[in-house]
């Protein structure tokens, strides 16, 4: 992808903190995103401004991503954007774009069925999925990882939780694909208002006949003593579904990556599967691949440094998880870290609800994975091809073993 044209520098902006970088084509210019982004703490400053993207400030640095995280008062949430281009399409997907007190509000109504009390019941659902998912490859000498595994899993968990009709799972890998394998977010459009289409129709159907499925619940819950719309359930169900697309494939498939890169830690994990927990979030820690907007709601100084209302602040998890002034070493995949301090789901207010759906299709995936399938490499013409922007990813895996 081709950089940006670059924005005029604003005048509150000092020359010592711009350093020109594309959200977009930097972060996919090497097929690893995760270095390019870490690359940043030696060659920018920790909070920089690049003119690229019609202009924004980037935080790189773990401490600097808990504080904007933290303070939502003064780095909203709401009318947030990566290209100024975006700003003509209005996407609701409440409550990721709320702040609190209405975002706590919000958030609150999917812990219903995405507390942890209420996901664990999915473990048998999933690991049978995986299973299944599993026999179609394991006879094969490899498989292109993402069309095979790490969509379907997290596509098919989705419909489950949801009660959807999984007779139409092709039409979700498809929307799936479309919305994940495109390079430019406009060409993603037309499956994702594909999938509203069909999300409209689902809440319509809940509206006519309730069960007990997360859409009925919406349909049935309040927030200040007035009942969602349905346009607003629809919205957040869409928010679900992206949600958990892009976080579980894109972890799923990082983290194959980096297993099929070094047979030690597949051999280290095949022989100590109680391991797998904690080596999942230092996974998650070192192939964070989420870049954060914030809008900067008021003049103010941040780190002695002078912001201006309407600055728009990306942070990325990925150089933020990877910071060397939080962890030691951090390029490298350690399993007996102490410790794995990480934002791969965010932090504050705003930290994944979905997180522990996650992390529990992460752990089944590795444990049934290494369990069944052998020792396994990255294919002998694999060139990893990445995409850039609000959620980095690999463009396929292919795999041999």
């Amino acid at each position: 992808m081709a950089k940006q044209t670059q924005a005029a520098i604003p005048a509150h902006v000092p020359a010592s903190l711009v350093y020109d970088f594309d959200i977009y084509a930097d972060s996919a210019r090497t097929g690893d995103p995760q270095a390019v982004h870490m690359d940043l703490h030696n060659k920018a400053p920790d909070f920089f401004f690049t003119p690229r993207n019609g202009g924004q400030w980037i935080a790189t640095r773990y401490a600097d991503v808990q504080k904007i995280m933290g303070a939502p008062d003064l780095f909203s949430s709401s009318g947030t954007y990566f290209n100024p281009s975006q700003k003509l399409i209005k996407i609701s997907l409440p409550p990721q774009d709320l702040d609190p007190p209405d975002h706590t509000k919000y958030r609150l109504l999917l812990m219903k069925f995405l507390a942890p009390k209420m996901v664990v019941q999915l473990e048998g659902q999933i690991r049978a999925l995986m299973t299944e998912l599993i026999d179609s490859v394991v006879q094969k000498d490899g498989c292109e990882f993402m069309a095979a595994i790490s969509v379907p899993l997290p596509v098919k968990t989705f419909m489950t939780l949801m009660g959807m009709d999984i007779s139409r799972y092709r039409e979700f890998v498809k929307w799936a694909n479309g919305m994940l394998a495109s390079e430019h977010w406009w060409q993603r459009l037309p499956s994702f208002w594909r999938m509203r289409r069909y999300m409209k129709s689902l809440v319509v159907a809940r509206e006519k006949n309730p069960g007990t499925d997360p859409v009925s619940l919406l349909l049935a819950s309040e927030v200040d003593g007035k009942k969602l719309t349905r346009s607003q359930v629809q919205d957040m169900c869409n928010l679900l579904f992206l949600g958990g697309l892009d976080t579980v494939t894109n972890a799923m498939t990082f983290i194959t990556k980096a297993l099929a890169e070094d047979p030690e830690k597949q051999r280290f994990l095949r022989e100590n599967p109680d391991r797998i927990p904690a080596a999942v979030e230092e996974f998650l820690r070192r192939v964070a691949f989420a870049n954060i907007p914030r809008r900067v709601t008021r003049d103010t100084e941040f780190n002695g440094i002078k912001l201006r209302k309407d600055d728009m602040i990306i942070s990325s998890l990925a150089a933020a998880s990877n910071d060397d002034r939080s962890v030691e070493h951090p390029e490298k995949i350690d399993f007996d870290r102490p410790k794995s301090p990480h934002v791969a789901f965010n932090t504050g207010p705003h930290n994944c609800a979905g997180a522990t759906l996650a992390r529990l299709e992460l752990r089944i995936f590795l444990e049934e994975w290494l369990k069944r399938i052998p020792p396994f490499r990255l294919a002998p013409d694999f060139h990893a091809e990445a995409r850039g922007g609000p959620v980095m990813a690999l463009e396929h895996l292919e795999l041999s073993w």
